[in-house]
């Protein structure tokens, strides 16, 4: 990306958002390869919280037969 001008840190820093606002952050931490706690830090820093999910999910475990 350098060789064509591109700022790398940039880059990775706009894919980490796109995906910590789609995926959870335990993926996201096996996908970048990064620790856990930091991909947690970066769902806190793009205002994205998990909790709804896993309320959803937790409902629908509880009714399932």
């Amino acid at each position: 990306m350098r060789q064509h001008g591109l700022p790398s840190i940039g880059a990775r820093n706009t894919a980490m958002m796109e995906a910590i606002t789609d995926l959870p952050p335990i993926v996201v931490s096996d996908l970048f390869g990064i620790h856990p706690n930091t991909a947690c830090a970066w769902a806190q820093y793009a205002q994205n919280s998990w909790a709804e999910y896993l309320e959803a999910v937790q409902a629908t475990d509880d009714g399932a037969i």
